[in-house]
């Protein structure tokens, strides 16, 4: 039987239910067919049956006419757009049968989204389960269905160039998917949501003086708009965008913060001071975190792709210094400090060959790790010979010049520094005599160890050397494949006799010396006879 000339004429109808004030004409029994929600309502009520839900209903007046229709047998449509009302309707009127053609229906959407590596399907589901439908959509586990699916998404490489609408999306999701989708993330894929996470922080952060000034003074043409931006920060409109204030921004940087942990340090170091900068603002707890961070950064600069070459000078001297600001941390990794020692040369370097180095500078770059633990002053007194060279270094204080001369170790430079800054008026040659006389003493230190090394050896050696009765053992062979005899002009004869077994009182090897190879008897000359058990002696005789 067919209901659904009575739902289009309501004619016979027993129930009403009212909905945002909009009535609908109704019968019991389909209803209370398909929902235990209608069915306990009109079992505890009497007729004539009138239900409000006023704003409760989730969706509205036009989700319950799709509900209303399928409680008739009416085929509704379901897709993308009305998926994640229908399937909270459907909880809220308790209806299983919709309920699991939803579900149904929307893993397919999730398949079908993935097949076509469309991030935006997934983005546009999670984004209705805000607001009313919050509740319900966690109810019924559309949200982790959403998040899996980015996640899948994004491991794949998808989130990398995130289009315009995707963007707008990403910036209004709620921290709290956010942070679960950090979590959600395999540690093997974390550096997937780094872009994710990055678009979210400088959107709802670090450009929001950007949205407010927006609001306030509304832009007449959309023109050019996003000609300085990157795929990753875009234009931020009014209507795109909520603004957040400074709590909600705390909140938002550190949650994020430390759920990334150390995957931050893969972040772009320009991004890094950005948000530490904010963070310092904003008095958020990550601070330290986010300083320990940036150090790490900054060791692993050449895996990123903005190069110290690439960092402009305020930015990095602003890094710098939070390293300054945490260097008792350094100090305890002796390979922290090596690596950063090594980085600060190479920075003061580049500094020098560009002529922007300035003694605040040079005082802040050098003190970042103690004076003590540096690999080398090389570097640092090459770049101080300059700074003191130039026309504005006569303008600088005795105590200043102190202070610069202070950072500086003599004792610890080599020999090519010395020369090169042996001439500088404005170095104490007592400081360069001090340098010359702590290099003599480490060359002389190297070569005495280079010579208890070397007696060390021969004296190993001379342990393992073979006695007489067992040198003509091994040497025998040797010579008889290598040594020839020099070519003689007096006459030589070679008598062979025939040593008795007994009366062998002979012992050849008397003549094996080192210090004259011509009594050395080659094996060659021995080969000739062997009679008896010790074969034959061949005697040589020169006259």
């Amino acid at each position: 039987m067919s209901f659904e000339e009575f739902r289009r004429t309501g004619e016979f109808s027993d129930i009403t239910v009212i909905v945002n004030k909009t009535e609908f004409k109704l019968h019991t029994f389909p209803l209370i067919a398909k929902s235990e929600y209608f069915k306990k309502t009109v079992s505890s009520t009497t007729a004539p049956y009138v239900i409000e839900f006023d704003n409760k209903f989730p969706g509205g007046a036009d989700i319950f006419n799709l509900v209303a229709d399928y409680c008739y047998s009416i085929p509704i449509s379901i897709d993308q757009k009305n998926i994640v009302p229908l399937r909270s309707a459907a909880c809220f009127i308790e209806c299983d049968t919709l309920s699991t053609l939803i579900d149904k229906r929307f893993d397919e959407i999730l398949l079908i989204a993935h097949a076509k590596y469309d991030l935006n399907i997934p983005l546009q589901l999670l984004e209705q389960c805000a607001g009313e439908y919050e509740p319900w959509a966690k109810q019924t586990h559309i949200v982790d269905k959403c998040l899996q699916c980015i996640i899948e998404s994004l491991g794949r490489g998808i989130g990398l160039q995130l289009s315009k609408s995707e963007r707008d999306i990403v910036a209004r999701l709620r921290l709290e998917w956010i942070i679960e989708l950090i979590k959600l993330c395999p540690k093997e894929n974390k550096l997937a949501i780094l872009p994710f996470v990055k678009h979210y922080v400088t959107t709802r952060v670090l450009q929001q003086n950007q949205v407010q000034q927006n609001m306030s003074t509304p832009s007449s043409s959309g023109e050019n708009q996003d000609e300085h931006h990157s795929a990753f920060t875009p234009v931020i409109k009014k209507e795109d965008t909520t603004v957040t204030n400074d709590d909600e921004k705390r909140t938002i940087i550190d949650e994020i913060i430390q759920a990334l942990g150390n995957i931050i340090e893969e972040l772009p170091l320009i991004w890094l001071n950005s948000v530490y900068e904010k963070a310092v603002e904003l008095k958020c707890e990550c601070e330290p975190i986010l300083a320990s961070c940036i150090t790490q950064a900054l060791l692993n600069s050449t895996r990123h792709n903005d190069t110290l070459e690439n960092i402009p000078d305020d930015v990095m001297t602003k890094l710098l210094e939070r390293v300054h600001k945490h260097k008792e941390d350094h100090v305890k990794d002796p390979k922290t400090l090596a690596k950063l020692s090594t980085l600060l040369d190479s920075y003061v370097g580049q500094l020098r060959q560009r002529g922007a180095l300035t003694s605040e500078q040079f005082v802040k770059l050098a003190s970042c790790i103690p004076k003590e633990k540096r690999n080398s002053h090389d570097s640092l007194l090459l770049a101080l010979d300059e700074i003191l060279k130039d026309e504005k270094s006569t303008q600088l204080s005795n105590t200043e010049r102190e202070e610069l001369l202070s950072q500086i170790d003599f004792s610890r430079v080599t020999e090519e520094t010395i020369t090169a800054c042996k001439s500088n008026k404005l170095i104490p040659q007592q400081l360069i005599t001090d340098a010359a006389l702590a290099l003599c003493v480490k060359l002389r230190k190297q070569l005495e160890d280079t010579e208890h090394r070397l007696h060390s050896i021969e004296f190993e050696l001379g342990k393992s050397r073979p006695t007489h009765s067992s040198s003509s053992k091994y040497r025998t062979p040797q010579l008889n494949s290598s040594f020839r005899l020099p070519p003689r002009s007096r006459s030589t004869y070679t008598h062979t006799y025939d040593i008795p077994r007994n009366n062998s009182i002979y012992n050849y090897t008397k003549y094996n010396h080192d210090s004259d190879l011509d009594y050395i008897v080659p094996s060659r000359y021995l080969s000739s006879a062997s009679s008896s058990r010790y074969g034959s002696y061949s005697s040589a005789y020169h006259y």
